[in-house]
């Protein structure tokens, strides 16, 4: 049975001297659990439009309970 679903929203922060990337994310829990990919992703769109940081990676994380 689903218990909850997090979103996680990964992004390029700075990118170093060396040319190393720093990524930072954005993390949203209690994400409605009936969501679709596109749903999120239209989450996603919205707040980098918001924030100003373009997302190169979204993640869905599932908790399940296993009885």
């Amino acid at each position: 049975m689903l218990k909850e679903v997090v979103l996680n929203l990964m992004y390029v922060a700075d990118v170093k001297d060396d040319g190393k990337e720093v990524f930072k994310s954005r993390r949203f829990n209690q994400v409605r659990m009936d969501l679709t990919d596109n749903d999120l992703q239209a989450f996603g769109a919205l707040i980098s439009k918001l924030t100003g940081e373009v997302y190169i990676k979204i993640d869905k994380i599932e908790t399940n309970i296993v009885m």
